[in-house]
């Protein structure tokens, strides 16, 4: 008989969904969803509306 012994782990976390219309984002990062990582606090993202997320994003494609 194998003794080996099984381990259980229980994992939180916390994700944040973006409301409708609106993208999460830390000022680096942009997402309709954000799964927070260990390190990670609620506090470092807020919601801006889709079009200031693409303006956002095209701004910093085309920076110099």
């Amino acid at each position: 008989m194998d003794n080996r012994i099984m381990q259980k782990s229980t994992i939180e976390f916390t994700k944040l969904t973006a409301s409708d219309g609106m993208t999460l984002t830390n000022g680096n990062t942009y997402s309709k969803e954000v799964y927070l990582g260990i390190n990670d606090s609620v506090d470092n993202w807020w919601e801006i509306t889709d079009e200031e997320a693409d303006r956002q994003r095209e701004q910093f494609l085309y920076a110099d």
